[in-house]
């Protein structure tokens, strides 16, 4: 089990943390790829240290989830990135992957035609941002086919756990929510 989760300067820090640390916790292989080289900073001012560069990363295409945290400026970032687009494409025209995004993410999801015909969620003020097509949702986590959409950072836990428990099974997220003491999921 690995997860590839793409971090921008101006990411939501706790979406991309949880969601890291969680999965972590569950035996998931989490590898965090920042758009740039080197620590940078996310939406509230928080450093984050990326595992790797994601141009250092050999198999980027290599994984059984592609996750893109909110926060803005960052969900801009991975919007404009020809790298992050390339790997949506592969990761959503793959039927063995998955790709989960959280707060304003489906909004880069959106522009390239990828919620067409999908139920998703994402940050309520958000909604007419993805008009391309998808049903707009208002829960924690929507999840349809192999997307995974979530609104923001307090479903952030919510989110993390419905990852895990496609990952690894119910059992493996429920006893990681059990141990950190998040109710039901």
């Amino acid at each position: 089990m690995k997860a590839l989760i793409l971090l921008a300067a101006g990411c939501e820090e706790m979406e991309a943390v949880i969601v890291m640390d969680t999965l972590r916790r569950g035996g998931v292989e989490v590898v965090a790829a920042g758009l740039a080289e080197g620590p940078l900073t996310a939406s509230r001012g928080v450093v984050i240290t990326p595992d790797i560069a994601l141009d250092a990363l050999e198999n980027a295409k290599d994984f059984d989830v592609l996750i893109l945290p909110g926060g803005l400026p960052g969900t801009e970032a991975l919007r404009e990135d020809p790298r992050v687009r390339d790997l949506l494409l592969a990761y959503t025209g793959d039927a063995t992957r998955r790709v989960a995004a959280v707060c304003a993410a489906p909004t880069v999801l959106d522009g390239l035609g990828l919620l067409e015909g999908l139920q998703f969620t994402c940050y309520p003020g958000l909604k007419a941002r993805c008009a391309g097509g998808g049903t707009w949702v208002d829960a924690a986590v929507v999840e349809d086919g192999n997307l995974i959409t979530s609104q923001g950072p307090g479903t952030s836990f919510a989110f993390a756990l419905r990852i895990l428990e496609r990952l690894a099974g119910g059992d493996a997220a429920g006893e990681v929510a059990a141990g950190m003491l998040v109710g039901r999921f």
